[in-house]
């Protein structure tokens, strides 16, 4: 059993070429011809997650080939039914808060992704992660630790201090400098 992990730098609503690209590694590494997409904008004020959910459906079907894709909204009251089903984890961005309350509270969580696709996409990738440099709180925060790693999201050859810091935060664990619209792929 294994787990497919697709880290994202942020700003994958960006129509780019390099966005592009993401949304079909989704797609390519799903070897199913009837995919079931769950999208979770927990991390964003929900007024905003139709909007977010438009971009990211669109994006999807763009990219879909000729595979069959059931695309889902998240809604808090469904969540673990809605994971259940799902074949990807499309956790979005934003701020953490609410996104790593409701991921702590799924018990035996590494069962649960077992055998999907997981994709955060900047404060989707810092939750998943066991350490990670917050631009927007200029400081080391801890997310859940499902990967024993250390991610920095919206990287910049600017940023070389704040790597510094994060690469000396605790235990010494793999970093992944993820700049804005590249991604990498983490199998466990």
């Amino acid at each position: 059993m294994k787990t497919t992990f697709i880290l994202h730098g942020g700003e994958s609503s960006r129509r780019t070429e390099n966005n592009e690209t993401f949304f079909k590694e989704i797609i390519t590494r799903t070897k199913k011809d009837k995919i079931n997409i769950l999208c979770i904008y927990f991390a964003r004020p929900e007024h905003r997650w139709q909007e977010s959910f438009y971009e990211d459906r669109t994006a999807f079907e763009d990219q879909g080939g000729d595979k069959s894709l059931y695309i889902e909204l998240a809604s808090r009251e469904e969540f673990l039914e809605q994971l259940k089903w799902t074949d990807v984890v499309f956790i979005n961005g934003g701020f953490q808060g609410f996104l790593k309350d409701s991921l702590e509270e799924i018990e035996n969580l590494p069962q649960v992704f077992e055998n999907k696709i997981v994709v955060g996409i900047s404060a989707g990738a810092n939750i998943l992660s066991k350490y990670y440099y917050s631009q927007g709180a200029e400081d080391i925060k801890e997310g859940i630790g499902l990967l024993p790693i250390k991610v920095f999201c919206h990287y910049s050859d600017g940023c070389t201090s704040e790597l510094s810091k994060l690469e000396e935060y605790k235990e010494s664990l793999p970093v992944y400098k993820i700049p804005e619209e590249k991604y990498v792929v983490i199998e466990e």
